[in-house]
């Protein structure tokens, strides 16, 4: 199961980002220079894969397309393949159901510079979410 960022009123989106091969200590970090760049709400960060470096972040202020994808790549280590197919789609899509690793959970909160404007309930649309087999 997958979720994309565009929001029910078909123009907004929420932030999302996908990293892997991090340590959490620097996804942090880059994350917070965002979050202080942009005056971002609160960003959830989620462990999709410890063994191997991996999560995803979540952000509920509502944003226009253009301004998600400034946002989302001027943050330091996202990965750039997430970022280009986003790009090509026209939202961002993250996986929110258990993989071979487990499932996403949630290890770290940045408190944020204003309140979410948006919450899940305001999501568009949950999607079958496949990924490709890289063995």
């Amino acid at each position: 199961m997958g979720v994309n960022s565009q929001l029910e009123d078909s123009i907004g989106h929420i932030l999302m980002w996908d990293f892997d091969n991090q340590k959490l200590v620097d996804i942090e970090k880059n994350l917070r220079v965002v979050q202080t760049r942009y005056f971002l709400s609160d960003i959830h960060i989620l462990e999709t894969n410890h063994d191997e470096g991996n999560y995803i972040a979540y952000c509920f202020t509502r944003t226009g397309w253009q301004r998600a994808v400034e946002i989302v790549s001027a943050t330091t280590g996202v990965d750039w393949q997430f970022v280009r197919i986003s790009v090509f789609r026209g939202w961002f899509t993250l996986r929110t159901g258990a993989k071979k690793s487990g499932m996403p959970h949630i290890v770290k909160r940045l408190e944020g510079y204003e309140l979410p404007d948006c919450s899940p309930e305001d999501l568009k649309s949950w999607v079958e979410y496949e990924t490709l087999d890289r063995n």
